[in-house]
Order: structure tokens, then sequence, then C-alpha cells
């Protein structure tokens, strides 16, 4: 628990030693198991210099270091985004799931849909027992909108989809990182996704796209995995046989806008898929590209196209039920959960009680201030 709430903080071995006094290497060798516990005074002085409460350090919940996908353009180019940003992420998603394995104890969850398992394969007969057989990333995303009884239109709220296959999904704070989401696979659970918070709601959208991408593909990592999960996220937003029409009437600035809010999906993502379709040429692509660079519409596309966020329901309704059903009041979910209650509220994007953001006065010493 030690190596999650450090790098929750963002912070190195060297610099919790240096605040704490507890020398790095017993920090080191209580992180890598080699050295059992701290002592009560050190663990005190860690958990105020990290703001965790003490019996955080006595959970017994495993850190899942290695996330099923981290998903994110500048995360692609790993040297654009710092280690101490990738664990802090990471770290932030294991939070999470903390909480979540200990919320699920008292509720049984029925989803509403099939979480479906794919392999893909060249040869059919070489499949898995345990996932279906398919020779696409695209083929896996049609098959999964069937389950959902889809057609071929847009998807009014992907996350209630997603969520209605057992799959938690929750907005994050990722701070500077430059990364778009995460998803845990932890053992005995389903599979968590975290999303930056920060993010425009049609990115948003296409980074959940591409982690269910990721859940219902993956089973373990390989290289050509990024990409599966981008055609299974633009098959399953931008359904070929629906949005072919569309995307061969002409495409320009304002029409794309207009295609942006009917299938809820970036411009960008849009001359992409129209390419990658044939609807259009790499040329007519590029032309586009340039266009809306020439307007800054890379950056920020035109805000009189955006689409509104999705919310999820059921991390809400997952807390509602402690907090209402159960009668915890906000201070004791937090304890049980071992977590700072201000931290918990903000992280479930609960209203934090007014005296809980009060600053403590500190008391003031009286100076006399004289000729001598």
């Amino acid at each position: 628990m030690l190596l999650l709430a450090r790098n929750r903080r963002r912070k190195t071995q060297t610099e919790l030693a240096a605040e704490t006094g507890v020398a790095q290497a017993a920090i080191s060798r209580i992180e890598n198991g080699t050295r059992d516990a701290l002592s009560q005074e050190e663990i005190q002085s860690i958990a105020r210099s990290l703001g965790f409460p003490v019996s955080f350090f006595y959970e017994q919940e495993p850190l899942y270091r290695t996330p099923l996908s981290l998903h994110g353009a500048a995360f692609r180019r790993k040297a654009a985004v710092s280690k101490r940003d990738q664990e802090g992420v990471v770290a932030l998603a294991n939070h999470y799931v903390l909480h979540f394995r200990k919320l699920l104890d008292a509720v049984d969850l029925e989803p509403e849909f099939p979480l479906l398992q794919f392999e893909i394969v060249c040869d059919k007969s070489s499949v898995s027992e345990n996932a279906n057989a398919i020779t696409s990333a695209g083929e896996a995303a049609q098959k999964v909108r069937a389950s959902w009884q889809l057609g071929d239109g847009p998807i009014s709220n992907l996350v209630r989809f997603v969520e209605a296959t057992g799959i938690l999904v929750v907005e994050g704070d990722f701070g500077q990182a430059d990364i778009d989401g995460v998803t845990l696979r932890p053992p005995g659970m389903k599979p968590v996704v975290v999303l930056n918070h920060a993010r425009p709601a049609d990115r948003k959208r296409f980074s959940l796209a591409h982690e269910y991408g990721h859940v219902v593909l993956h089973a373990f990592p390989y290289d050509a995995m990024e990409k599966e999960a981008n055609d299974f996220a633009a098959e399953l937003l931008m359904p070929k046989t629906g949005v072919l029409p569309d995307l061969k009437r002409g495409l320009s600035i304002p029409r794309l806008g207009q295609l942006k809010q009917k299938w809820r999906t970036a411009m960008s993502a849009l001359i992409y898929r129209a390419k990658s379709l044939g609807a259009i040429t790499d040329e007519n692509a590029t032309a586009l590209y340039k266009r809306m660079s020439a307007f800054g519409y890379r950056t920020r596309e035109p805000q009189e196209f955006d689409i509104a966020p999705e919310t999820g329901k059921l991390a809400a309704q997952l807390l509602n039920l402690h907090l209402s059903d159960l009668g915890y009041s906000l201070d004791e979910l937090a304890e049980g959960l071992r977590t700072d209650p201000v931290e918990f509220a903000i992280m479930h994007g609960l209203a934090v009680p007014e005296s809980k953001l009060r600053v403590r006065e500190k008391p003031k010493l009286r100076l006399v201030a004289n000729r001598d």
C-alpha cells in the first residue's frame, strides 16, 4: 500500500524519505516486499506526509501495477509522459479499485448484457475455449453492438452500455499527464475504466470505446493491440453500414460538425474513418486536416459543435446504496475505505461538507514589539 500511496502523490522514494525521516532504503524494501513492516512512528510520519489515514497502510489490497491499457496520444510516445505521471495515473486507478472492491462486497451486481470475450485469429478452429473466434477487431465491435441490440445508428450514451456489462466507468483527475484513459482488470472483479475528466466529451467517448476494445479483445498485451482497439472503437461508434452513407455525401468543416453531433465523435475521427472506409481519398483527408489546422481546430474543435458529456450511473448507484440504503455517513464510508473524507468525496463526485473545507486556524503567538 505504501507504493500506491507514494505514487498517488507522485513522490519519489528520495522525496518521501526527506519529508519523513524514514530511510529511503527502508521505503524501498517495504515496496519490493523484502521488509515486513515499518515502526508505528514511521508509518505515522509517512501517513502525514502523503495525506492518508494510518489505517490505509495496514490494508492487504495488492497493487495491480500493470494496467490492461494506458491510452493517450502522448503515452504512445512514452518519452512525452514522465514515469512519475504514468505511475500517478496507475495509482489513481488502483485507488478506485480498492474502493470498488469493498463497495461491491455489499451487493450482487447483475449486468444486463454479457461481457463478451474475443480472440482475433486467422483460423477460427484455433481459438481458446473462453473466447469467440473473430478475424478482425471490427467484427468484434459488430458482435458487441448486436449483443446490445443496436442497429447501425449512433450510440446515444456509450457509458451506460459499457456499465450494463458490469464494468465500472469513472472519471478521475490525471493532473498534467497527457493520458486519456486507463483500464485495470483486477482478479475477482470486472474491469474498471478510469477516464481523464479534463478531456472533451467526444475524446472521452472514443477513449472509452478504445478501452472497452482492450477489455473484450486482449487478455494479454501484444504489439498490434493499440491499433486493434482503435479499429474496434471506430466500428463500435461509427459502424460502416450506418456511417458510410453520411461520409459519401461530401465533407466540409460545417458538414463534419453536423456529423460530429450526430455520431458523437470528433471531426478528426470522422475524417480518419472516411479515409479508412474509402469514402474520401488520402489527398481529401489531408486537405481537410490542413483546413482544420488553419482554424486551430486540431487543438480545439469548434465550440458550436460540442457534444454533451455522457454520464454513467453504476458507480453513483453503488455509492448511494451505501450512503442511503445502508445508512453510512460520508465520514464512515471514507474511514471504511481508508481514505481522507475530502479526497473520497472529490474522487467520487460527492458534495464535500463545508466544515471539511474550512482551513483550521493555526494558533497565534503573541509578539510584543517594544524599544528594548
